[in-house]
């Protein structure tokens, strides 16, 4: 089994050459570059030169020559503003990093250091204070390059979000590297002209009562949807095209690093909610039924240092498989909790930017198991 999963992330993972790069919806990446945003599309020119046009949901993320990169999520919906950031990111300054950097899928990490062995399951490197270190690739989600190169070594729809999340600290990073390049070079002092000025401390958007009191019931409400979607996808007797749309479906719920803990007599384990639903369609009972009860918080949202909303919901979850006589073959009552989070962005209306928030459910907890 270990070895077939290792064959599939190796066809999984396309590395790319230090070129302008763009990934698509469907899994692929072009020699290409954006060229110019409208309303709902943008176009992009590849290596034949020949203007191309399409809906903005097909493209997922792009990469410079340098290695630097852009989620398409992260554009503005306005065009004027869409067409600005995209000719800042090709005008930009090359990349300059002496470190590859290597982005962990779960829990979201960046890690730097100087790759030095490289297979198909296994990257060893050396940190920056010079300690051997290894990870599995299996665990990995992304490789940039110190020479611009990048390499994707999971399904890239779901890459790009983890690449939207990890931008800032990856930003970070790379402004660590080059400093303590420089603090290295000896008699190289930095010009007072190149030191950025210290931040704008920027004022965090706060929830009124009424928004408080919407945004802690549609924490419930996405409890509810997701419980409907695992009740498809585990039912048998439904086409895959249904149970995977409900895959879909359920994952658009969800922060993309967030586990799901399954208990067993042998433990409780972990799996990528993407992973868990999957298993799910593959469970040998004709039919499942999924319900919880006694749904609520056990942790109010509360706002946190990095702006957003964060609490606990907690409730019973009743599990039943169906024999195909359509009796109940198994069963279990398993308390748990889900980490709920709440996270503002900035939506432009009419030319005017708007704060707007997004509920999105986190980990899943086991808290006890009764078998029946």
């Amino acid at each position: 089994m270990k070895k077939l999963y290792t064959l599939l992330m190796t066809l999984l993972a396309i590395p790319a050459f230090a070129q302008d790069r763009i990934w698509l919806d469907n899994g692929n990446p072009v020699q290409a570059k954006l060229s110019r945003a409208m309303d709902s599309k943008l176009e992009w020119i590849a290596s034949d030169g020949i203007p191309r046009i399409y809906h903005r949901k097909r493209f997922l993320v792009i990469f410079g020559s340098a290695g630097q990169f852009m989620v398409i999520s992260e554009l503005n919906e306005s065009p004027n503003k869409a067409q600005t950031q995209i000719e800042a990111f090709y005008k930009a300054p090359p990349r300059n990093v002496s470190q590859d950097i290597i982005i962990k899928s779960v829990p979201l990490t960046v890690i730097t250091g100087n790759i030095s062995y490289e297979s198909d399951e296994v990257i060893n490197y050396l940190t920056m204070e010079g300690n051997a270190a290894s990870i599995n690739k299996e665990e990995v989600a992304t490789v940039i390059y110190r020479d611009g190169r990048h390499e994707i070594l999971r399904d890239v729809v779901d890459v790009a979000p983890l690449l939207a999340l990890a931008h800032k600290e990856i930003e970070k990073k790379e402004r660590e590297i080059v400093r303590k390049e420089t603090d290295k070079t000896p008699n190289q002092p930095v010009a007072k002209k190149d030191v950025p000025p210290p931040p704008k401390e920027q004022t965090k958007p706060v929830l009124t009562d009424s928004e408080y009191k919407e945004y802690s019931a549609k924490g419930i409400r996405r409890v509810d949807e997701f419980t409907s979607y695992l009740r498809i996808i585990g039912d048998k007797s439904l086409k895959s095209e249904e149970k995977n749309k409900a895959v879909q479906q359920a994952l658009s719920l969800f922060e993309p690093q967030a586990t799901v803990a399954v208990s067993s007599p042998k433990g409780v384990k972990k799996y990528p909610v993407k992973e868990y639903l999957n298993r799910l369609k593959l469970l040998p009972y004709s039919k499942i039924n999924i319900t919880w009860n006694e749904v609520k918080y056990v942790s109010e949202l509360k706002q946190e240092a990095d702006g957003n909303y964060y609490g606990i919901i907690a409730g019973q979850q009743v599990f039943e498989g169906y024999s195909a006589n359509g009796k109940v073959a198994y069963g279990d009552i398993t308390r748990k909790n889900i980490r709920v989070k709440l996270e503002s962005y900035q939506k432009t209306i009419d030319g005017k930017d708007t704060v707007n928030w997004e509920v999105l459910l986190g980990n899943i907890g086991v808290e006890t198991n009764e078998g029946q």
